[in-house]
């Protein structure tokens, strides 16, 4: 699997755990900094655990050392599943980053109204006849005629002291990534609710009954839009439960020990990311494994092109194994010999040279005796030629050698004695020395 692809399902899957823990114990108490403190630690540590293991845990992968000759051919297509799937989420990815720049185009056309006060180190921008009130970092938008306007201003310089616009940003930018997961949504919505939970705790607190101030809620919150990147009082969608959380009794303080549930799950989560997900990205080993043996490591952790085909041969001496996803190729042929002839057809032999005479020692007489050039050979009639197929078997090779025409040798001519030799006869040998 993809590693990109492994981490962001792998940090997705503890934000769901993280988030499960808080909708079972922590969301109905009313300790709100403890809460907001924990999503958001949470959510780090949900992206944080995967790059860490517990060196231990981990088993050694062991591998045994062979020479291999190796030749791995890269595939060059564009067109596989991997560039697919990456295409796709940063397609959609890039759409929530859209929505959120536009988010912050509408608060900069809002910066553009003219009128601006200041109070208590805040900017203060009048939206008449919006019948709104939010806050951005250290900006405050409110309509004028709204009542009760300095409890308005008090509930929103909560939002500014405690900076509550970072939380925004940080979990929408999570939502851009995790867009596929709805607990990144489902977060972003409880923590704009921890935000109204603890700037409606710090008006209360500032001489406004809860009862009256609920009402004043009530009647100001109907027919509000809802700004994305912003703090909202008159927001309805959540009204029913800041109202509930009004009415709530103040948890105990033991019911704060219930945070230090989540450092098991925590552990438990770290034991698992070493375990049971193979990681070939880096990792910080927190508690590496004494005395451990050296590993000649397999994966390949730099980033080149997907392998298609891995063809390994092997030395003679080494026992090969079948190896998943690898092709063993057979050993190469042995040369072919050496091709010294080609087919040789209708190939006629000269008949040999006829026979010399038998050479007889001269005497002294006959020493001046002058030599004649031998007779030329006789050629023999056609009829007399037999056509002799030969195979020849001699070369490597096992050519044949077709259609050979042999001539037979003429009669030998049987030599004369010395007695038989006249005056006037011609005797063919070699010339005597001596002689002109």
């Amino acid at each position: 699997m993809m590693s990109w692809l492994s981490y962001l399902l792998e940090a997705n899957l503890y934000l769901i755990i993280f988030y499960g823990f808080y909708r079972l114990f922590l969301q109905k108490e009313t300790f709100y900094t403890l809460n907001r403190c924990y999503l958001l630690l949470s959510s780090v540590l949900a992206f944080f655990i995967p790059l860490l293991q517990l060196g231990f845990l981990s088993k050694d992968n062991l591998t045994q050392a062979v020479p291999v000759y190796q030749e791995v051919v890269g595939d060059s297509s564009i067109y596989t599943i991997e560039n697919f799937l990456l295409s796709a989420y940063l397609f959609i990815v890039m759409i929530f980053m859209v929505k959120l720049f536009w988010g912050f185009r509408h608060i900069f056309r809002l910066l553009k109204e003219p009128n601006r006060t200041s109070e208590q180190g805040i900017t203060i921008i009048a939206l008449d006849n919006t019948s709104t009130a939010f806050s951005f970092f250290n900006l405050l938008f409110i309509d004028p005629k709204l009542a009760k306007r300095e409890t308005i201003i008090n509930h929103e310089l909560a939002h500014i002291r405690q900076k509550h616009s970072l939380d925004v940003l940080f979990f929408e930018l999570i939502t851009c990534i995790c867009w596929f997961n709805p607990i990144a949504h489902l977060l972003k919505n409880d923590i704009k609710l921890v935000h109204e939970y603890l700037a409606d705790e710090e008006t209360t607190n500032k001489g406004i009954e809860k009862y009256e101030y609920a009402v004043f809620l009530i009647q100001n919150s109907c027919g509000n839009r809802e700004t994305q990147l912003t703090n909202q009082i008159f927001n309805s969608s959540i009204l029913k439960n800041r109202i509930n959380m009004l009415n709530q009794k103040k948890s105990a303080k033991w019911a704060r020990l219930k945070l230090l549930l989540a450092l098991p799950i925590a552990g438990g989560m770290l034991c698992a990311s070493t375990m049971a997900f193979t990681k070939d990205y880096g990792t910080i080993d927190l508690y590496p494994k004494k005395n451990k043996s050296k590993i000649v490591s397999i994966q390949d952790t730099a980033k080149r092109k997907k392998a298609v085909e891995v063809i390994i041969i092997q030395e003679p001496t080494v026992s090969s194994k079948r190896v998943k996803g690898v092709k063993l190729a057979p050993p190469p042929p042995p040369p072919a010999a050496p091709t010294t002839a080609k087919k040789v057809k209708e190939i006629q032999l000269a008949p040999p040279p006829p026979p010399r005479a038998t050479e007889i020692p001269l005497t002294k007489k006959e020493k001046g005796v002058r030599i004649a050039p031998p007779p030329p050979p006789v050629e023999p009639k056609s009829k007399d030629i037999t056509v002799v197929n030969i195979k020849s078997s001699h070369t490597k090779a096992d050519k044949q050698v077709l259609d050979i025409q042999i001539a037979p040798p003429p009669p030998p001519v049987e030599p004369k004695t010395r007695k038989q030799f006249d005056k006037d006869d011609v005797i063919y040998g070699d010339p005597i020395e001596g002689t002109k």
